[in-house]
């Protein structure tokens, strides 16, 4: 294996059953964001975004949550949407479902 080689996402484990709710939110969230259901696929987006999840990835989180600070790290590094924004609008989604 090369210096720069990256190392794929583990297969989804489907010992505990189907995708969640959650576990399909973050796969219509990691969709968009790489172009892979409208508009021209983004190659090298969806390449950083794998290369992000293999440092998130952490056998204490689930799949769709290393996918979830995948995601996040792409928007912040893209200038899509800086630290203070995503943290803004968690702030409030929280606020609107009462936590």
């Amino acid at each position: 294996m090369t210096e720069n080689a990256i190392t794929a996402p583990r297969p989804i484990d489907r010992a505990d059953g189907e995708p969640t709710w959650f576990d399909k939110r973050v796969d219509a969230m990691l969709t968009l964001i790489t172009g892979q259901d409208e508009g021209p696929y983004d190659r090298a987006l969806h390449q950083r975004a794998v290369e992000f999840y293999a440092q998130f990835e952490d056998p204490t989180r689930s799949y769709a949550e290393s996918w979830l600070l995948a995601i996040r790290a792409v928007l912040i590094e893209r200038g899509t949407l800086s630290e203070t924004e995503i943290d803004a609008r968690l702030d409030a989604v929280r606020n609107t479902l009462g936590g």
